[in-house]
């Protein structure tokens, strides 16, 4: 084989490999958002403990609050930028009341009723965050095959 040939063969391997990064990171970016902003809004505490990396889960919460999910949003960011293809990308939220809103398990009827929730379930979320969240990548991933 000649050279010029294999060196085509590797110029468009290498554009494949960068085009099909740049798809998974606009995927991952999406879900990501998704879920920020699908997150139930209270105080913000809950939105603002989304953290994401492609490393390991990150286990931390933090107590500050941030009605706009900007700081994990900027998380969602690095991470998504620092993502390489062949590595594992997590989403993770520590707030021990989390998988309370994700699941519906508030105490139904309510020990101190305050609107927020119906039936064990967040008003805001009633169907969850990321099981949502998850359903609409399935269906864009689905739509562009």
């Amino acid at each position: 084989m000649s050279d010029s040939f294999e060196k085509r063969i590797g110029i468009a391997g290498a554009k494949l490999l960068s085009t099909s990064e740049k798809r998974v990171k606009k995927s991952l970016r999406r879900l990501g958002l998704d879920v920020i902003q699908q997150t139930p809004v209270d105080q913000g505490v809950l939105v603002n403990n989304w953290y994401s990396s492609n490393r390991q889960v990150i286990r931390k919460t933090t107590k500050q609050a941030d009605r706009t999910g900007s700081k994990s949003i900027a998380r969602l960011e690095k991470a998504v930028a620092r993502f390489k293809l062949g590595q594992t990308f997590f989403m993770s939220n520590s707030v021990p009341y989390a998988r309370v809103i994700e699941f519906g398990m508030y105490p139904n009827p309510p020990q101190n009723p305050t609107g927020k929730t119906v039936n064990g379930f967040s008003r805001q979320a009633p169907q969850g965050i990321v099981r949502i969240a998850m359903q609409k990548f399935k269906a864009r991933i689905k739509g562009a095959s």
